[in-house]
């Protein structure tokens, strides 16, 4: 398990890892993470987006919440804008088709990433209120978008939920 002392010991953490939100997740709590998807359809870019894109380039927009595969748990609430025609054929049928998050697809694939704080959602549509995450159940949120070889591959923004705080050492 990961020693994290408080929220602002999470981001910190977070913002350290090497590894994917998805495995250092499962270091945390103990336990494997599955995605539960709520949203997964092709939505057009916007003029202006930070994946390096033309207008209107086909994009996948996904909602999922990443929960305990034992428990159920709900600890991450995120939503991801995929430039799909920069991904290999393999990583796209597994988000279709498998409950595994996109953190261990893109480990398992060796696709190699680095990743690049953004400002703030960058709102392609999706609404957090369809699966009912309440402000007062967040513990932090953050935006970011993954790279490899430094071309732009997806943005995710990721609510982490309060359920996390079980899982907090004590000072």
């Amino acid at each position: 398990m990961v020693p994290v002392a408080n929220r602002s010991g999470l981001q910190a953490a977070l913002e350290s890892t090497q590894g994917t939100v998805t495995y250092f997740l499962e270091q945390l709590v103990g336990e494997s993470v599955d995605a539960q998807v709520h949203l997964h359809q092709t939505v057009a870019a916007p003029t202006s987006n930070d994946l390096e894109v033309a207008e209107g380039e086909p994009l996948l927009q996904r909602a999922a919440t990443l929960r305990g595969r034992r428990t159920g748990s709900p600890y991450v609430y995120a939503e991801s804008v995929i430039v799909t025609n920069r991904m290999p054929m393999r990583f796209r049928l597994r988000l279709e088709s498998s409950i595994d998050p996109i953190g261990r697809i893109l480990h398992e694939m060796g696709i190699a990433i680095t990743r690049k704080n953004l400002v703030g959602p960058i709102g392609f549509g999706a609404s957090r209120s369809e699966v009912s995450v309440n402000v007062g159940d967040v513990l932090f949120v953050r935006t970011y978008r993954i790279d490899s070889e430094q071309t732009p591959l997806m943005v995710i923004t990721e609510w982490f939920l309060k359920t996390l705080n079980p899982f907090f050492i004590s000072a």
